[in-house]
């Protein structure tokens, strides 16, 4: 009972801001999204048999992300699906655990070992994140609450373990199989870092999905900058990621 409950007042604060970004009138930047979503995970593939040295395994991964992805932004155009009230963290919760993947098997290309256990426990890790981001805002929104949500602090210590894994173990497994793997991992590394930060910063600016927040972001601002940062983070990163593997290889 109370489960439901909490699912009820999460998707009921989400439908507002379902409302809010379809009625702003960002359609077709959020189509524009979904066209070029569709044609990355195309494209991925295509290119794998361009670069023939990039495995399999990646362009399949980029291609489950960006089109994982655009079904999900289909909810802000097409309405009336079961996905519309909670959109974003079910674009989330499935496309960052897998872009974490491609990443960490970007610093493995090529290393001796499988390493799962660390691969299983940084996707994990990127999971626990999203839901508890969902935990976390759904508990600061309640009208009787005051100061930090519990969730956001075991955010926080997921958060740390993430980046522990990507900057620690994956950095020296890149490093010992390559010094050319190492740099390119460095770069994505960093570019993944930084997009990763960039979206609680949007969403903690957006008076649409969090009103506790300051006002900078309005409706159509906090819808544009979510079809931008996702740009990148997905259908620019997997083209980065499949080039900076395929430049490895031919170095290597």
């Amino acid at each position: 009972m109370i489960g439901v409950i909490l699912i009820y007042e999460v998707t009921s604060r989400l439908f507002m801001v379902y409302e809010a970004i379809a009625a702003s009138g960002s359609s077709p930047y959020i189509w524009a999204y979904i066209a070029t979503a569709l044609l990355s995970g195309l494209a991925y593939l295509f290119l794998y048999r361009v670069w023939d040295n990039v495995p399999r395994r990646f362009p399949i991964i980029h291609f489950f992300i960006v089109s994982w992805s655009a079904l999900m932004y289909l909810s802000f155009v097409e309405g009336q699906t079961l996905f519309s009230d909670y959109v974003w963290y079910m674009d989330w919760i499935i496309s960052t655990p897998l872009i974490v993947l491609a990443l960490v098997l970007t610093a493995t290309y090529k290393s001796e070992g499988s390493h799962y256990d660390l691969i299983g426990a940084a996707m994990g890790l990127q999971f626990m994140l999203i839901v508890t981001g969902i935990v976390s805002q759904d508990t600061a929104m309640s009208a009787d609450f005051v100061g930090i949500p519990v969730a956001f602090w075991l955010g926080c210590v997921w958060l740390a373990g993430l980046i522990y894994l990507l900057w620690g173990p994956f950095k020296e497994i890149a490093e010992q199989t390559s010094h050319h793997l190492a740099q390119k991992y460095k770069i994505l590394a960093g570019y993944i870092s930084l997009f990763f930060a960039l979206y609680p910063t949007a969403w903690y600016l957006s008076e649409t999905v969090y009103p506790e927040g300051p006002a900078v972001l309005g409706a159509f601002e906090t819808s544009l900058a979510f079809v931008i940062l996702p740009f990148f983070c997905k259908q620019v990163y997997g083209f980065l990621d499949m080039y900076m593997i395929h430049q490895a290889g031919e170095e290597m």
